[in-house]
């Protein structure tokens, strides 16, 4: 499958596209989100948008409209009003010679490469709540987090197997998530020249732009597996799987319309072969959110909680702050 059908066979990557043409029609030049009123409305839009325009468009704001498209990721509940509308085939059909200017720009060119290693930045938001942490940015111990991690898996896993049972019709909320966040989970990416690092701006669901940022040191010769589009994913949930059919059966049920023996990987086993894995921009816009069918194992499993070009780091060995020398 070619880059651009990849792009447009995920929400991400349609509202992505989307944001851009609505900053590139005819008459217009503003970067971020927009609501299309309705599918007609939406074709009209996108009937006219000047494609030249996409050439001439600066790297912060093709990340702009990023940003819009990534904040408005949901794993936990059906697509909204204007994912339904971009999926339609002729709105996709619409978004295609956008997705291909956009592929060709220079500003895109480095979003299929893998981690930039002497190039990675820990990022702390500020708590809307909470405010800032008094400690710290520092690498934590990632190991001990990611075996608590995997217990309290099962054990959800077997709750949610107890209340399908009594009520099979229930529709209960659970973890969304197939991301290792565990105690101790370190979450990198890189910085851009003019524009600072990633993990600022390109949040998922993010509730702030406030941010402290901590340049990180790689050393010695990490393993690091690279995710570069859906079947990248699929291979790691293959090779390292963690059933999660029941604690994921209603959740992912609304975000993909299927309901799937669900995999997610088990982290754990992750870590011994491996002490990083790193999203690359491109797979993002062409992997969260849709029902991947695995091939080794019966079932599917879905991408949901990462963000682009995040690392995440399942080992802290080869990995300190800036400034501080290695543990």
């Amino acid at each position: 499958m070619d880059s651009v059908a990849l792009v447009l066979g995920s929400p991400r990557g349609r509202r992505f596209c989307a944001n851009v043409g609505y900053a590139c029609r005819a008459g217009a030049r503003t970067s971020g989100g927009h609501w299309p009123q309705s599918p007609e409305h939406a074709l009209e839009v996108l009937g006219v948008v000047d494609i030249r325009a996409i050439a001439e468009m600066s790297e912060l704001e093709i990340l702009h409209c990023l940003a819009y498209a990534v904040d408005f990721a949901r794993y936990w509940e059906p697509p909204d009003e204007e994912d339904l509308i971009f999926v339609r085939p002729d709105v996709a059909a619409a978004l295609r010679p956008i997705a291909g200017a956009l592929l060709d720009s220079p500003h895109t060119a480095w979003w299929t490469e893998p981690i930039d290693r002497l190039n990675q930045n820990l990022v702390e938001k500020r708590n809307p709540i909470y405010g800032w942490s008094d400690l710290p940015l520092r690498i934590y111990r990632a190991e001990d987090g990611l075996e608590q991690w995997r217990a309290e898996a099962l054990d959800n896993e077997r709750q949610f197997l107890e209340y399908q049972i009594e009520d099979p019709d229930r529709n209960i909320g659970g973890e969304w998530w197939s991301t290792p966040f565990a105690n101790g989970t370190t979450e990198t990416t890189r910085a851009r020249d003019g524009i600072g690092a990633l993990g600022v701006f390109l949040e998922e669901d993010s509730s702030s732009n406030e941010a402290r940022v901590q340049p990180v040191r790689i050393y010695g010769a990490p393993r690091i597996y690279e995710i570069t589009g859906p079947q990248d994913w699929a291979n790691l949930v293959d090779t390292y799987p963690l059933p999660v059919p029941a604690s994921r059966r209603f959740v992912w049920y609304d975000t993909t319309g299927e309901y799937r023996d669900w995999f997610i990987p088990d982290w754990v086993s992750v870590a011994a072969d491996y002490d990083a894995v790193h999203l690359t921009l491109m797979a993002y816009l062409a992997t969260p959110g849709i029902a991947i069918p695995l091939s080794a194992n019966s079932g599917a499993t879905v991408l949901a909680g990462w963000d682009p070009d995040a690392t995440f780091w399942l080992r802290s060995n080869n990995i300190t702050v800036e400034g501080e020398p290695p543990s």
